[in-house]
């Protein structure tokens, strides 16, 4: 028997980059095309969709070409993807008898996050117009504090009694209704406290007699109802995890966060580090096309006065070293180079810092360990282009006190700028604060002033001035 496969034309939306129909879309748009416009979006996946929402200008273009989904479950893939700004402010725009059955289509957890987001008297009527069953699962989890496991995790799971047999089990999963997540097997003993789990392979494969006490795995990797998201976040990705349960104080299984939730939880908390790492207000979830120019600059005028500061401390440094950069006026020609090289070792070190103790690679007891071998590490590097930055003042300036002072100055820079980025981050985390802090414009200022005081200091030292 032959069998032909012959490819189906694809029609331009089918074939268009993401950029290409977003541009269409937002033209339709503002000529007023609804009808149109409807039964392209009806095409798109929900993850295409988001992009042309995050493509908009503002929340009221968004909300307007949200409303154009007439799917109540697709809309829900799509809010469900959407940002905290975005879904709040399409769920209080959006009539009840619409925003009902698209909450209704989501997962417990993603409905009661929108929810506790809203205001109360929106959040109120929501809640009134849910069905039961539904309001009982949006209580049950906003009983918990935000960011925390708790609220973040989903109540559809799917768990048997250890005495059961595996033949039993699959029965019982054949006769649930639809659950987020099958791919754990959560084991409760007959005080439903968490005993095991198995994989739904292994489950399979067992022999259908056997009982499911004898299958499961005993060493679980859990979650407290009041443990952070962040430290869930990290568990899963350590032990590579679709998900992790979560544990009342008596050990009863609450729930389960699934690892798709959990990216954003990462994703945020990256995102959070980047931009405190460079001193951008972290709070602020807007896009940056979308604020305004006063806004943006009130975020960030607080984070740059340290730098400010510490410029004038080094303007005010070199002129107390005036007279010896005038006699050698060739110092003044290494300073960038110097002091470059040692800020960008030291954001190299604080990056590598910061991202160790957000991923629990480095904890602040490594402080010592992570100081030796970043040491070294400057020393080498240091040793390198401080031959190199010699060898470059010998030849041009035929000067080998010159080159000696040079050579030396961005050797030290070099290696104090390590462990400067090293410590601060640890030291900030030993404190209480976010690390993330420490890899940004105070980590720089420091290396700065410390590395103008060194340089003139050897100089003055050398030359005898």
């Amino acid at each position: 028997m032959s069998m032909t496969v012959v490819d189906a034309p694809q029609t331009p939306l089918e074939t268009s980059h993401a950029p290409v129909y977003v541009e269409t879309i937002r033209r339709l748009y503002f000529k007023g095309a609804n009808a149109q416009l409807s039964r392209i979006i009806s095409r798109l996946l929900p993850g295409d969709i988001v992009l042309v929402l995050n493509a908009s200008d503002d929340m009221e273009e968004a909300t307007d070409l949200f409303n154009l989904i007439t799917d109540s479950k697709q809309a829900g893939e799509v809010l469900k993807a959407l940002s905290e700004d975005f879904q709040t402010h399409i769920i209080t725009t959006c009539a009840l008898e619409r925003a009902v059955p698209i909450l209704e289509s989501l997962p417990p957890d993603t409905r009661s996050q929108i929810i506790s987001h809203l205001s109360p008297e929106v959040g109120t009527t929501l809640m009134n117009a849910l069905g039961q069953e539904t309001q009982k699962e949006v209580q049950n989890l906003l009983q918990y504090l935000p960011d925390t496991a708790g609220n973040l995790m989903t109540s559809q799971f799917f768990a048997i009694q250890e005495s059961a047999t595996a033949r039993e089990a699959l029965e019982a999963l054949r006769g649930l209704p639809y659950h987020e997540f099958v791919f754990y097997v959560y084991v409760l003993d007959d005080a439903n406290r968490l005993t095991g789990v198995s994989s739904l392979r292994k489950l399979l494969l067992s022999p259908g007699d056997r009982q499911v006490q004898d299958i499961m795995e005993r060493q679980l990797h859990t979650v407290n109802v009041d443990t952070p998201q962040e430290e869930a976040a990290k568990l899963v990705t350590q032990h590579d995890l679709m998900a992790i349960p979560v544990l009342n104080d008596q050990g009863m299984l609450r729930g389960i966060i699934t690892v798709d939730d959990l990216i954003h939880v990462i994703q945020d908390a990256d995102t959070e580090s980047m931009m405190k790492a460079v001193g951008v207000d972290s709070e602020h979830k807007l896009s940056i096309i979308s604020q305004a120019i006063t806004s943006v600059a009130r975020n960030r005028l607080p984070w740059l006065a340290a730098p400010f500061l510490g410029g004038l401390s080094a303007a005010w440094i070199l002129g107390m070293f005036e007279d010896t950069m005038a006699q050698v006026i060739q110092l003044s020609f290494f300073m960038p180079m110097i002091f470059g090289m040692a800020g960008n070792v030291g954001s190299q070190t604080a990056v590598v810092a910061v991202r160790g103790l957000a991923t629990g690679v480095i904890t602040v007891n490594d402080y010592f360990a992570l100081l030796f071998k970043e040491t070294k590490t400057g020393l080498l590097i240091g040793c390198f282009y401080g031959i190199c930055l010699s060898a470059y003042a010998l030849v041009v300036f035929k000067s080998s006190i010159l080159a000696f002072v040079v050579g030396i100055s961005i050797l030290s820079n070099i290696t104090y700028a390590g462990v400067i980025a090293s410590s601060l981050p640890l030291l900030l985390q030993k404190m209480g604060h976010d690390p993330a802090i420490g890899g940004g414009p105070y980590v720089l200022t420091t290396v700065d002033v410390l590395g103008v005081i060194n340089y003139l200091v050897i100089a003055s030292l050398v030359y005898g001035l």
